[in-house]
């Protein structure tokens, strides 16, 4: 049973990485919107032409920044599941 619990701890440890990383996506998309972001604020006149492309690339930025959250929630929970060890309440 030991061996089993270790193993159940291993994959624990593995979903709380991937967690990371989804954050860590979550960190460079946000780096990406707010650059877009600060394009469109300072879009020179002359390249308005510009300006709906730059935003349809803010929305498409936002989804993955939310979808990334969705991921990072969802091994939270599966983390919690797995290993019985649950969230402090404060």
């Amino acid at each position: 049973m030991e061996d089993f619990e270790k193993r159940l701890l291993e994959l624990g440890r593995e979903l709380s990485f991937n967690q990371q990383k989804e954050a860590d996506a979550v960190k460079e998309y946000t780096v990406q919107l707010s650059m877009i972001m600060q394009v469109i604020n300072e879009l020179p006149t002359e390249y308005e032409e510009w300006r709906e492309p730059l935003e349809k690339l803010a929305a498409a930025t936002e989804e993955k920044i939310s979808d990334e959250l969705n991921h990072e929630r969802s091994l939270l929970e599966e983390y919690v599941n797995l290993t019985g060890i649950k969230i402090a309440e404060e």
